[in-house]
């Protein structure tokens, strides 16, 4: 063999181990990640093999903390559904007292103190009436036109007002539905009920006035809806055959709007307002006295006028001058009142042409 074969060969054999080296090295970079953890950390493995029984002796971790809300008050009930939006009425009821379900008591003293929602009734043949707390028994509401319970309670009683009161409930419907009418026309309905305290009618009675108008699809209004419930109490004081009746009313007054036209687009507005009021008359019975109508009657009058005043002057009023004052037009300046009005008067006369 001449020098220069076994100089090739010498050279093949120096050449081997390069490859052997590049290949190993090629087999540790394709190995697992774990395996590679193992290798780069070979303590932390080893001692994790070695004391599987540390990981045992750990300690245990606390378990986390639950609390549970605290039992919410009559009152926290009574303001969370005054903030809620009054267009959502239904659905805020029922979901407040889906809440308090478990407290019997609380859910109890909650719906009797908010739970005034009103519905019209057809199902008496002699004319619609208002559904209500009053004149309610069970799953029955009775009629203050006919007298009757619909459907006809479980028991087949149901309770009524004394015959008495029952006379003074029938004068009241019919001079309600004359003052109805002439404050929030025809398409308006009242109701009006009584009820005795005790056996006795010295001990007072009680009357709510209910008064519904709804309006749908009219000069641009999607929906109005106006809702006043008067519940007026009435006790008596007798001092030297005198007869003293006190008359104590409270007013809920709810308003539900929502229209949309080319000026102002889309617009819903609701709100409600609550007031009350004393009155004190000399009367000649306790019950069988028109004076009681007239007490009444003056006294609802006078609270659902100021209601609707401050609800036209105060709240629709101030509100329309916020927005008014939000708006803004590049070319008229900015926001402000005068600024609003020549707006408002350069898209009146767009709309004119």
């Amino acid at each position: 063999m001449s020098d220069q074969e076994n100089q090739n060969e010498g050279e093949e054999q120096a050449q081997q181990p390069e490859e052997t080296t590049n290949q190993n090295e090629q087999e540790q970079n394709e190995q697992p990640l774990d395996q590679l953890d193992e290798q780069k950390y070979p303590e932390e493995s080893n001692n994790e093999q070695q004391n599987p029984e540390e990981s045992n002796n750990e300690l245990p971790q606390e378990p986390q903390k639950t609390y549970a809300p605290p039992n919410p008050t009559i009152k926290e009930c009574i303001q969370l559904n005054q903030i809620l939006p009054i267009s959502n009425i239904d659905k805020n009821i029922d979901a407040i007292s889906a809440a308090i379900y478990e407290n019997d008591d609380l859910l109890n003293e909650f719906l009797q103190k908010i739970d005034n929602r009103t519905e019209i009734s057809n199902d008496d043949s002699e004319g619609p009436f208002i559904k209500c707390e009053q004149n309610r028994d069970g799953d029955s509401y009775r009629s203050p036109i006919s007298n009757k319970y619909f459907p006809q309670p479980e028991d087949g009683e149901g309770k009524f007002p004394s015959p008495d009161l029952r006379k003074l409930e029938e004068k009241l419907n019919k001079q309600f539905k004359i003052y109805t009418r002439s404050y929030y026309g025809s398409n308006a309905l009242s109701s009006c009920y009584t009820w005795d305290f005790s056996e006795n009618i010295k001990d007072g009675f009680g009357v709510a006035v209910l008064i519904k108008n709804n309006i749908n699809q009219e000069n641009n209004i999607n929906e109005a809806i106006w809702n006043s419930s008067n519940l007026v109490t009435v006790s008596f004081e007798e001092n030297n055959g005198k007869i003293t009746a006190n008359y104590k009313l409270i007013t809920n007054v709810s308003l539900i709007m929502s229209f949309d036209n080319k000026i102002c687009g889309k617009v819903s507005l609701s709100g409600m307002v609550a007031r009350a009021s004393n009155l004190s008359k000399t009367v000649k019975d306790y019950v069988n006295d028109d004076s009681h109508i007239q007490n009444i009657g003056v006294l609802i009058e006078d609270l659902e006028s100021s209601i609707r005043s401050t609800l036209d002057v105060i709240y629709i009023s101030k509100s329309k001058e916020i927005i008014d004052t939000a708006r803004f037009n590049p070319t008229l300046g900015k926001p402000g009142i005068a600024q609003a009005l020549k707006l408002k008067e350069v898209v009146m006369m767009g709309m004119k042409k």
